[in-house]
């Protein structure tokens, strides 16, 4: 969990006090713009945690930080816990939240742009969950379960936390113990139309198991007039997937595959008051991983095998300095180094013969430096301007098979405006150059046997760099209710997608780049109290996302969309808070099926699944919780379509198409929670 720390912005500690002494229980907003709510304005809701508190905020969406994004500054998240963000990447914010119990939470604090002290990191609004201040208290919760699919696959889930707070110290521990079956998961059937018409139908059987344990610590206390946290986290993802496939010659393929991840991860943090007006903190952060994967086919007497062992690493030291001359003007700077390695050896055999493969033995290296200025500036009252540059140097050295060094150095400006109409619209213009985070994945041969799939390592990939232009409009409707649409446009140039790779014994398909490219987004946020509808405790949640994405083919020379970009998202929730039953229920449904394309030189692959929806009741009895959930009880269809060819696409006909389907099973689960301390 992160470290703890208040907004140090006046305005948004004037705030609070503000409504501690009125006793206001609606929300109120600071002359700032920051909207503080306190659990008064839940009132006739039963939250649990500050995630179900969260939830009941108009007009705020969690957004996740992003492990896939360069360096720390450019991937945090949009909350904020006690004025901090969390110094993982990787950690879940949402995890975070539901382990902080409701009654801990003091207020939320909506922060739109520009607020001295705050780092927005880019978006629109940030969330900051502070929670009360209180004498010496112990709590912890322990939450144990069942989940069981609809094919008798059974397993037990366990979740643990403790935290202690004294003396403005504070422990938490958590543990995570999660097996479920992935969507590569069910019976099915496998349609292959040759190229004279002829079709010949295959049975289909897939099993796909992934097991998360992780044990976590925190520590926050103060140190040398500043305060220090420290945390730590240890990680195992274990993966095993089975295929088998019944031809209708009689004919047997299998397929096993087994993959371990283990990762572990440090982080500290320092902050401190220089003066009244300047702050700073320094922060570093460690993480390790080690993959150990095999996968191994057999069919007709014929044998491959793909192995592959990695260690990859990341560590990363940023400092930052605040300047907040006065409540309309924030500057900050800060520098960041990181270094990130990738050691990885992959070995892929034909019947007991090495096969030569691109990227099979490898050692990458990134050595990135980033030095960063910004500013946010209120000019007049309803108008925040935000900007501020980040400019970045970075060398890869690649030793193995593929050996070189390259350097590349990014300017990434960003500017913002922000204007707010009568109180219940605001508009948002922003303008910025964002760097892609290279897969070093990528960088490695891979396989997918169960499909004859292997692809080459790409020694001279490059990050993308795209120019993005975002606008946004939102709503206050009043009561609670907020609309927020958000239109995004990208230039895209060096678009990551897939290449062609020759050897002088074979050819592969590898990540690459394929030149310039462009993509739109338009995003409706929609949240809404339904009382008015009858619905008393009721809320509606939307989150719909159309995209539309161009590049140019790089085999056929073709206009097409980016590979694996899937044209609609979308989740819409439904609740309801039954306080005098000491009960609440929910619905989700993905309301249209989900597709993408991927283009490789010799093959287009479709896939797409259809919507999924769940619905969970849960039930309080004092400190005790008993929650109850279902999803897709009838079953979720998948499809993967592949156009194959005998060669490149643009010069050889198609060969087949193989059709995939097969249904994942939906699932039953069942779990108590029994809250302890407080």
């Amino acid at each position: 969990m992160a470290s703890s720390r208040s907004v140090r912005n006046a305005a948004v500690i004037a705030a609070g006090l503000w409504l501690a002494a009125t006793g206001t229980a609606a929300a109120q907003t600071a002359p700032t713009g920051v909207v503080a709510y306190t659990p008064a304005d839940f009132a006739g809701t039963a939250p649990q945690t500050a995630g179900d508190l969260l939830a009941l905020v108009p007009g705020f969406t969690i957004v996740e930080a992003d492990a896939d994004v360069r360096g720390y500054a450019g991937a945090l998240g949009n909350v904020l816990i006690d004025g901090v963000r969390p110094a993982s990447k990787r950690q879940d914010i949402g995890d975070v939240l539901d382990r902080i119990p409701a009654a801990s939470v003091e207020r939320i604090e909506l922060i739109r742009g520009g607020v001295a002290g705050v780092d927005m990191a880019g978006h629109p609004v940030v969330a900051n969950i502070v929670r009360r201040r209180s004498a010496a208290t112990a709590e912890g919760a322990v939450t144990a379960g069942v989940v069981a699919y609809t094919d008798g696959w059974t397993r037990p889930q366990v979740e643990a936390e403790y935290a202690r707070a004294w003396d403005d110290r504070a422990l938490e521990l958590t543990f995570n113990y999660e097996p479920e079956l992935d969507d590569e998961t069910g019976p099915g059937v496998i349609e292959t139309t040759e190229a004279d018409g002829a079709v010949e139908t295959d049975r289909l059987g897939l099993r796909t198991v992934e097991t998360l344990a992780e044990a976590g610590a925190t520590w926050r206390a103060p140190l040398a007039g500043g305060t220090f946290s420290a945390a730590g986290a240890l990680r195992r993802t274990d993966v095993e997937a089975a295929t088998r496939i019944e031809e209708s010659d009689g004919d047997r393929e299998e397929v096993d595959e087994r993959e371990t991840f283990d990762e572990l991860e440090l982080g500290l943090r320092y902050s401190r008051s220089l003066s009244d007006t300047l702050t700073a903190e320094v922060m570093a952060s460690r993480q390790l991983g080690r993959l150990d994967a095999a996968e191994d086919a057999r069919e007709d007497g014929e044998t491959e095998r793909f192995t592959e062992i990695s260690d990859s690493g990341e560590t990363i030291v940023r400092g930052d300095l605040v300047w907040e001359p006065s409540e309309t003007l924030s500057v900050s700077a800060g520098l960041e180094g990181a270094f990130n390695f990738l050691e990885s050896e992959a070995r892929l055999e034909e019947n007991g013969a090495p096969v030569d493969l691109p990227g099979s033995d490898v050692r990458i290296e990134e050595r990135r430096v980033e030095a960063s200025v910004a500013g946010a500036w209120k000019p007049a009252p309803g108008w925040q301007v935000e900007g501020g540059l980040r400019l970045e140097a970075s060398t890869i050295i690649q030793t193995g098979d593929s050996p070189q060094e390259r350097s590349f150095l990014y300017p990434k400006p960003r500017v913002a405006v922000t204007h707010e109409l009568g109180g219940r619209d605001r508009l948002r213009l922003s303008v910025s150059r964002e760097v892609g985070q290279l897969d070093f994945g990528d960088f490695v041969a891979s396989a997918s046997l169960d499909q004859d799939v292997v692809t080459a390592g790409n020694a001279d990939l490059e990050p993308d760099k795209t120019w993005r232009t975002a606008l946004s409009w939102d709503h206050d409707f009043g009561g609670g209710a907020a609309l927020t649409l958000t239109w995004t446009h990208d230039e895209i140039e060096d678009v990551v997608d897939r290449i062609l790779i020759v050897t002088p014994t074979d050819v592969f398909d590898a990540p690459g780049n394929i030149g310039d490219g462009r993509r739109d987004t338009l995003a409706l946020e929609l949240s809404a109290p339904l009382d008015r509808l009858g619905l008393s405790g009721g809320r509606l949640r939307s989150s719909l996302l159309w995209r539309d994405s161009e590049v140019t083919d790089p085999v056929t020379g073709e206009r097409r969309g980016i590979s694996d970009e899937e044209p609609f998202e979308g989740t819409i929730e439904l609740s309801q808070d039954l306080p005098s039953l000491s009960l609440s229920w929910g619905a989700s449904i993905d309301p249209i099926a989900e597709r993408s394309t991927e283009y490789r030189f010799d093959e287009v692959t479709r896939a797409s699944e259809a919507s999924s929806w769940s619905l969970w009741v849960e039930r309080r009895f004092g400190d005790w919780r008993l929650r109850a959930e279902v999803a897709d009880l009838f079953g979720r269809d998948f499809t993967e379509t592949r156009d194959k060819y005998d060669g490149p696409r643009s010069t050889t006909p198609l060969d087949e198409i193989e059709r995939r389907r097969w249904e994942q099973p939906g699932y039953v689960s069942l779990t108590v929670r029994r809250s302890l301390g407080g």
